[in-house]
């Protein structure tokens, strides 16, 4: 059976009932998940109503993208479906303020469009969408592709949270830090401090795919062992990569080994082409490797390591006028 517009529709299935009409309306299932359906026509919303109960879930309607915009304020979904053709501010509009908000950014969203052509689909792809279905739709194939999306979507929640304990962990620790010290001395925005303070934590978790008789080695390393050791920043990088949460603090993960006069790794840049913040990480991250306590040796004093850190900025490692900030709070 199909709709005069060429929609689809499942046999057996009809509209909820309550489901016509410009009301929000909830059909609750199990608070998780939460799934905003958002179209004009109430017959289309119906369906999906009917689909969507499969996921024993709570489906939230909107018929306009004044409606939805409200719904996403009142509690984030954990995904959308998302007609372009709304009447007045269409889908597009909609799309775009969900991209737009760090609540909102990672939540997978669905377009469904009567309008299939390659410019439609590369739009609202561009625009952000996670996925383009052209009514009308196949149920089962959008019933699968969902069930993937809301997998990934609990996948990316749980990174998130354990993330949010991290980063809590990270601001309990004193703001006189070296890293947070010298980002917040140099002017940094709170989005990029951050960055700066989760870069700093994650900086060696490269490490754990390095042998322990090549990272535990009290003594220098080999030729051989000290390329293994550079790696340690690529694998850190990639580790972190899939977690978008992090993407600002790769920078630090991946460049913190980097020295003003090109001669670190892993690409020897030098100069302004380090990242700033990947320049600020490596002076206090010198720093505190210095003050720290070795196998090898005991930890310099304050003032000591303060006092190295300009030598070896003498000889080209370290951005000069960093490392005076650096020094300035610092002592």
């Amino acid at each position: 059976m199909r709709r005069p517009d060429g929609m689809k529709i499942p046999r057996g299935t009809v509209a909820s009932p309550g489901a016509t009409g410009s009301q929000l309306s909830v059909l609750e299932c199990h608070p998780h998940p939460r799934i905003l359906v958002v179209d004009d026509d109430p017959q289309i919303r119906g369906v999906l109503l009917r689909l969507l109960s499969r996921f024993k879930g709570s489906v939230v309607q909107a018929a306009s993208a004044e409606e939805a915009l409200a719904a996403l304020r009142e509690t984030p979904p954990d995904l959308v479906l998302l007609d372009i053709g709304l009447p007045g501010r269409n889908g597009h509009v909609v799309l775009g303020e969900i991209r737009a908000s760090a609540d909102l950014r990672l939540v997978p969203v669905v377009i469904l469009s009567a309008a299939g052509s390659r410019d439609d689909k590369l739009r609202a792809l561009r625009g952000g969408a996670t996925d383009f279905l052209a009514k009308p739709f196949d149920a089962e194939e959008l019933t699968t592709r969902l069930q993937s999306l809301l997998q990934l979507k609990a996948f990316t929640d749980t990174l998130e949270e354990a993330e949010k304990v991290i980063v809590a962990l990270a601001r309990t620790i004193d703001a006189r830090d070296p890293y947070t010290a010298l980002g917040r001395q140099i002017g940094m925005p709170e989005a990029e401090l951050t960055a700066l303070r989760q870069g700093c934590l994650f900086h060696d978790l490269g490490k754990i795919a390095i042998r322990d008789e090549v990272l535990l080695k009290p003594g220098p390393l080999t030729p051989e062992e000290y390329e293994e050791m550079k790696r340690h920043t690529v694998l850190g990088r990639d580790l972190l990569q899939p977690m978008k949460t992090l993407a600002r603090a790769l920078p630090v993960v991946y460049h913190h080994h980097e020295r003003f006069d090109g001669s670190g790794y892993p690409e020897g840049l030098s100069g302004e082409t380090i990242p700033r913040i990947a320049r600020a990480a490596a002076i206090a991250d010198a720093f505190d490797g210095m003050t720290s306590d070795r196998p090898y040796r005991d930890g310099l004093f304050g003032r000591e390591a303060l006092d190295a850190l300009e030598n070896e900025t003498r000889a080209g490692l370290w951005d000069q006028a960093l490392v005076e900030e650096f020094r300035g709070v610092m002592e």
